[in-house]
């Protein structure tokens, strides 16, 4: 069980530092202080904790029809709501708290938990949503192989309703001008959160599954 729990770990936390990094760029592209930038980032890296909670669930799909759809399909829609209590729980900046509570929601209203639409879904919430999805078609999956740049870009233009189009508009010039190798690091006070944090979430999922 514990080879498992690390796997998942790996998977995930590979996810956040891609989602975090891409954040970090997008927000600066989008003019934002280095205070919101460095918000992003971290929130890029945590937003989905919650996942590690259903460790049991979202492993194993074997075929795939839509690639957005699997996306959205393969975690339970809980993992937002999860992520959140677990951050808010730990002390974390309620900028993140809310940034991360809404980056499923879609601009278009169909998204969760809470079915925003447009602007009422906060801005940084519509900026991890943008970076969430590239973020995942771009890596291999247990389900299937990453797409290119170019096929991502394709597809997340087909549900363009989803993003907010002026930060998707953003976020093409982001890949466009600096690829995809990215380093991020965090002062050694979120370190040390950022530690605690994946080792009390290990010990909860072993504890958990034993």
């Amino acid at each position: 069980m514990g080879r498992i729990v690390d796997y998942n770990l790996t998977e995930e936390l590979a996810h956040g530092t891609y989602v975090s990094c891409l954040a970090r760029e997008l927000a600066r592209e989008l003019g934002k202080s280095e205070e919101e930038q460095y918000k992003l980032t971290l929130a890029g890296l945590v937003h989905d904790i919650g996942k590690l909670k259903l460790a049991n669930y979202i492993y194993g799909e074997k075929k795939i029809e839509s690639p957005l759809v699997i996306e959205e399909m393969k975690y339970v829609r809980m993992h937002s709501m999860l992520s959140y209590g677990i951050l808010r729980e730990k002390g974390f900046d309620e900028y993140i708290l809310t940034a991360v509570r809404h980056h499923h929601e879609n601009y278009d209203g169909s998204g969760y938990p809470d079915n925003l639409e447009g602007k009422a879904i906060p801005e940084s919430s519509r900026i991890l949503r943008v970076c969430d999805v590239y973020a995942a078609l771009t890596s291999d999956r247990p389900y299937r192989k990453r797409f290119s740049d170019d096929e991502a870009m394709s597809l997340m233009i087909d549900e363009i309703n989803h993003f907010d189009m002026q930060i998707f508009l953003a976020f093409e010039r982001v890949v466009h001008r600096i690829g995809t190798d990215y380093k991020v690091t965090f002062p050694d006070s979120d370190d040390t959160l950022l530690a605690e944090l994946e080792n009390d979430l290990k010990k909860e999922i072993k504890d958990g599954n034993d």
